[in-house]
This record gives structure tokens, C-alpha cells and sequence, in this order.
């Protein structure tokens, strides 16, 4: 009986420390708190309480990440008006729109890297079944918007029809006629997206979230990271709100399965920054395949598109290069903006439905680089 009691407190010990070292490994990559200096802090606050003010926000949560390793985060207002539930920057799950496009091109950069797809074959060769006019598309065009493929028609931005896959979303496009030569204009496109997931998941022969996790998630520790699925209740989701003539009313109930890769998923804004971080310079991307996804691409008569494969690739008004994405979805507004010289990033996201950033992330930045000269 002693022998089955020691087996038995073997046992659990043996369980205990396990969960403790799968949750010390699953724990988010090791930043130290940013100190700025007090009069930054003061002037970012002023801006961002301002913008509250000005832009009618619930809430909004701003992260950034300096440096090497130095990661600072602050909330403002509320996730959930009715319940004065505050924001929690390193808590709160936002939907981040088209700030996946970004996430979704960090995947497959991964798998570029490693010869596991080529950006330049054609589609048809990972995806045999799609149609004949998309089939001699090739990733690097869809991901640079050069692929003629549509956006979104009538209501389809408030699809409510839930997808297990990212296959079947297609049949909502997929047939319609391309709106260009391939190459010849740049055609902003969420379902492009789309279509590189479902290449992505042929390819891989693996569901598109999965790769996503293994990708993504995985090797940056990032645990907020999730794709939305309409009833995500078990996530720290913050509430979506509409501005109704600066009244908050809820967002329109929506499933955004049909969009993930280009504008489905859900974070945080530490996670949103600490991913952010991860492109800064190469490392967690080889330094080619990095390149290559930050270099503007252009159309066949040599215009350059300041987009290259899910990344923007612009100067600010001082000058200085960022990478990045904007995001726009039924409830929430999103900035990633990267400074890969200034070492800076800036994430900015609100639990509302086109929110008036009034480029709030550069005002940021500019309030820290402004600081450092």
C-alpha cells in the first residue's frame, strides 16, 4: 500500500514539474520594461487620451517594443463599455483586419525559406483544382495585391457564414473574372489572401491555422495570437463596438472564417509588438527571404507599389523607412508600424469599426525618436 502511495506521489510529481516546464516554454519571449524617461511617457499619454477624446474610442491598447528587448504597453478606456471592463494591453485579444496579411506572409515567408513552396510557381502546381484563368498565378503576385484577384463586393465585409476550412471561402470569388492581366495593376485584395491560404494548406497538406501556430506562435511564444472564430468566448476577446454619431453601439455579429489569412485574426497588442520585433532585422526570417518579402514589388511597367509580400514598404514624412500594416474590420482598427533602422515598433489597436487613428502610431514614434536624438 506504502509502495502504491509513493508510486502515486512519484507520479504526480513527475506531472507537476512537466506542467510547469511546458508552461515556462510556452511563456512569452523574455523583454525588459522600456523606460523612456518620464516626459515621453506624459507626452504619449497626452496623445492617446486626446485621440480618445477626438475619435470617440472604447478603448484602445498601444505597445512598443525598442531595441533589443525592451517592451512597455498601456490601455485606455474600456473592452467592454457595459461592464467597465478596462483594457488590458497584454490581456485583451483585438481583431487586427488586415494586420494578418502580415502574419500570414511571416508563415510563408518561413516555409519560402526553406524550399517547402516557391513563391514563383505557379498555384496550380500546389492546387491543381483551381480554376484555369487563376491557375498559372503565383504567390508572389496574390501577395502583392498584382494578382487581379477581387475584394470584397456588396456585404461580404459582414459575412456572418462560418468556414471549418480555408478552402471552401473561396467559392465566393474564385470564379469571378480577374479585374486585370496578372501584373499589370495593383488591385488591393483580401480574398487574395485567402487564396494563398488555400495554396499554403494544399501544399503543406495541413490545415492553414495549423501552419500558422507552427510558424508564427511557436517560435515567438506568442499566446495570444488565435484566429477569430465567431464564438470565441473561452479567448479574452474585447467587445466590438460601431460609433453611431458618437454613441457606441455593438458591432454587426459576423464569422470571420471566410478571411483569416488577410483579415481574421485576433491578438493582443504586446503579442502584436513582440511579433512586430521579430521582423525588425533578420533572425526569425532569413535575411534573403526577409528582403524579399519588405521589397516593394511593381507592376509589369515598372511602378513601384510600396507593398511587397504582405508587408508595406513606405517613408514617413521625415524620411525614414517603415514596414507594416494598417487594418481595418467589423469592430476594430489596427496599426503595425515597424521601424527596422530606429530599432522601433509602434502597435496601436481599437475595439471599434473605422476609428479615426489620425496616424496615431507615427505620433508615437515620432514622440520616441524625437526623444533620442
Amino acid at each position: 500500500m506504502k509502495s502504491m502511495i509513493l508510486k502515486h506521489s512519484i507520479l504526480a510529481f513527475c506531472l507537476f514539474w512537466l506542467a510547469f516546464i511546458q508552461i515556462s516554454c510556452s511563456g512569452s519571449k523574455s523583454f525588459t520594461t522600456w523606460d523612456a524617461g518620464e516626459n515621453t511617457f506624459r507626452r504619449i499619454d497626452s496623445i492617446c487620451n486626446a485621440q480618445m477624446d477626438t475619435g470617440h474610442f472604447p478603448g484602445l491598447a498601444i505597445a512598443v517594443a525598442s531595441g533589443k528587448s525592451s517592451l512597455w504597453s498601456k490601455g485606455y478606456g474600456y473592452a467592454n463599455i457595459e461592464k467597465k471592463v478596462a483594457i488590458d494591453a497584454d490581456d485583451h485579444l483585438f481583431r487586427i483586419g488586415s494586420v494578418s496579411k502580415t502574419i500570414t506572409a511571416a508563415a510563408l515567408a518561413r516555409l519560402a525559406g526553406r524550399g517547402e513552396i516557391d513563391l514563383d510557381k505557379t498555384i496550380s502546381t500546389y492546387y491543381p483544382e483551381c480554376p484555369t484563368d487563376k491557375a498559372t498565378l503565383t504567390l508572389r503576385q496574390l501577395g502583392g495585391h498584382l494578382g487581379g484577384i477581387r475584394h470584397y463586393n456588396g456585404f461580404e465585409f459582414f459575412s456572418n457564414i462560418p468556414y471549418s476550412n480555408v478552402i471552401d471561402p473561396l467559392e465566393v470569388f474564385i470564379h469571378d473574372t480577374l479585374l486585370c492581366v496578372p501584373g499589370e495593376k495593383y488591385n488591393y485584395s483580401t480574398y487574395g489572401w485567402t487564396l494563398i491560404s488555400a495554396v499554403m494548406d494544399k501544399a503543406k497538406k495541413e490545415s492553414f491555422t495549423s501552419i500558422v501556430n507552427k510558424e508564427v506562435n511557436v517560435p515567438l511564444k506568442l499566446e495570444d495570437l488565435k484566429p477569430d472564430y465567431k464564438d470565441s468566448i473561452q479567448f479574452h476577446r474585447v467587445t466590438f463596438y460601431d460609433n453611431n454619431d458618437s454613441t457606441h453601439v455593438l458591432s454587426p455579429e459576423v464569422d470571420n472564417s471566410n478571411k483569416w489569412a488577410g483579415g481574421g485574426f485576433l491578438c493582443s497588442a504586446e503579442d502584436v509588438a513582440k511579433f512586430g520585433h521579430a521582423n525588425l532585422a533578420p533572425g526569425y526570417l532569413k535575411k534573403k527571404i526577409r528582403d524579399e518579402f519588405i521589397r516593394s514589388q511593381a507592376t509589369s511597367d515598372g511602378k513601384l507599389t510600396d507593398y511587397g509580400i504582405g508587408f508595406n514598404n513606405r517613408k514617413d514624412k521625415a524620411g525614414r523607412q517603415w514596414i507594416g500594416h494598417s487594418g481595418g474590420s467589423v469592430g476594430g482598427t489596427s496599426m503595425l508600424l515597424i521601424y527596422p533602422e530606429e530599432e522601433l515598433v509602434v502597435v496601436t489597436l481599437v475595439n471599434m469599426s473605422s476609428a479615426q487613428m489620425d496616424n496615431l502610431a507615427f505620433s508615437i514614434a515620432e514622440i520616441i525618436l524625437s526623444g533620442k536624438k
